[in-house]
Parts: C-alpha cells; sequence; structure tokens
C-alpha cells in the first residue's frame, strides 16, 4: 500500500502512527496538496491525505467516512491576508497546492463579500506574494505561522462557518475506488486512534519544528481542528460543492 499525505501539522495526528511505526505492508510519502491528487491518478499512490475538492470534480476520487480534516469555526492556519479593504481587493495570490482552500477563498469572497477578484498563482511566501496582488492565501504550516499587523486578515475556516453555519471539510483520505478504500481502512483508522491519544507528544514535537509555543500548537491540533466526520461534516461539503459549482469552480 502506497500512502500519501500532505506534511503539515494538520494532517500530524494521522499519520504519527504511520510514520512512527513503518511496516512492510505500507510505504508513506509527503507531498503538496495538488501533487498527491495527480501521484493517485498516474498510480504512484493508492491513498492519499488530500484536498477533498478534487473529490467533487471526479466521480472516480472517494473518500473514506469517519475521518478526515475538518474545522467547525476557525482554521488558524487557512488565512487571506489584504492590504487593502476586503472590498476594494482586485487581486489575489493563491498557494496552487491547495485547490480546497483556493475555491473556498473565491466562494468566500464572492458570496460573503461580493467581489470577483482576479486571482493569480504564487509561490507561498507572503511578502512576494503581496508585490504582485492586494491580498494573498496561505495554507498550512506557513499559514498558521505568517502573520504581519499592518494587514487585514481573514480566518477562511471562520468566515465559512458564518457565511453557511457548516463546518468546512479541509481534507480526508482519498483513493481512485472504495474498494482500495476498504483495503486502507483498518490501518487508517487504527493510526487515527493512535493519534487522537498521542496529541500532547505530537503538540510538542511540532511546536519545535514550527517555532511556535507547545501550548498554540495543542490547542491547533485539540480544538481548532476535528479528525471524525459525520453528517455536519458531509453537509458542510455538498454546500461546498453547491456554491463551487454556482461559481463556475467545478468544471
Amino acid at each position: 500500500m502506497k500512502i500519501g499525505s500532505v506534511p503539515y501539522l494538520n494532517a500530524r495526528p494521522l499519520v504519527d502512527w504511520l510514520e512512527r511505526y513503518p511496516r512492510e505492508d505500507f510505504t508513506l510519502h509527503y507531498a503538496a496538496p495538488a501533487v498527491l491528487i495527480e501521484q493517485l491518478f498516474d498510480g504512484t499512490l493508492d491513498v492519499a491525505m488530500a484536498s477533498t475538492f478534487p473529490t467533487l470534480e471526479h466521480a472516480e476520487l472517494k473518500l473514506l467516512p469517519w475521518v478526515g480534516v475538518t474545522t467547525p469555526g476557525p482554521a488558524w492556519s487557512v488565512r487571506l491576508f489584504s492590504r487593502t479593504p476586503i472590498g476594494d481587493i482586485r487581486t489575489v495570490a493563491l498557494d496552487a497546492g491547495s485547490r480546497s482552500s483556493s475555491a473556498l477563498a473565491r466562494i468566500i469572497l464572492a458570496d460573503r463579500y461580493g467581489i470577483t477578484p482576479n486571482y493569480l498563482d504564487h509561490p507561498p511566501e507572503l511578502n512576494a506574494m503581496l508585490m504582485v496582488a492586494d491580498a494573498a492565501v496561505l495554507i498550512g504550516d506557513i499559514g498558521i505561522t505568517a502573520g504581519d499587523e499592518s494587514l487585514i486578515e481573514l480566518d477562511l475556516g471562520k468566515e465559512w462557518r458564518a457565511l453557511t453555519g457548516l463546518p468546512f471539510y479541509f481534507a480526508g483520505w482519498v483513493a481512485r475506488n472504495l474498494a482500495t478504500l476498504d483495503r486502507a481502512s483498518s490501518l487508517l483508522y487504527m493510526a487515527l486512534e493512535f493519534g487522537l491519544a498521542r496529541l500532547h507528544g505530537i503538540a510538542a514535537e511540532e511546536a519545535v519544528r514550527l517555532g511556535i509555543s507547545e501550548e498554540r500548537c495543542y490547542a491547533y491540533l485539540s480544538q481548532i481542528m476535528r479528525y471524525r466526520t459525520g453528517k455536519k461534516e458531509v453537509a458542510g461539503l455538498e454546500e461546498f460543492r453547491r456554491r463551487a459549482q454556482r461559481l463556475g469552480l467545478i468544471r
């Protein structure tokens, strides 16, 4: 079994056990969300912890139920930074590594703020992004550690909750068919239980890597991110599909 995952803090509870206790029956690889989807399609990977957005575009991609990376409110690590008032934004630089977050930003700005700026892909570096655009969207580890008090900031998880009243389903275990997910399910569910039981240890290790406090890291993993999915999360994903289709974001 060839397993892939994003290399971000928010996925650590899902993959910590897989990395800590390697076995002969699987290998673990890390890549950006968009790359993981490409690797699923070309057969490099069997299953990947990746963005949910491609599962809305491609019927053959399936999500493992009951587990994922979600938030019922603020996300902390998926943020838009702007050097102009939100209503005056004309250009937004996006990290092309995550199509879920890029689509979420477009939906928030269109449906909550009534604006449709131009969007461009750019490597995820805040200052460089703001040299070519009015605003920038950062995700993952860069998203949680970036900051500039002179900028206007939107937490896109918080904005989604205010817009829809629903949680946002950022990522999940994705495979090309249900048979592959079924084959991997017991391993992935076991990894989740191990990770949730070890949140304090994960927070201590990741805080050092990211250069943030252990308290903030633990709060992010235990309070901000949620790793079990159910009816509300699925409803959030369906609302995401509906709004993305209306804006022409799903082909």
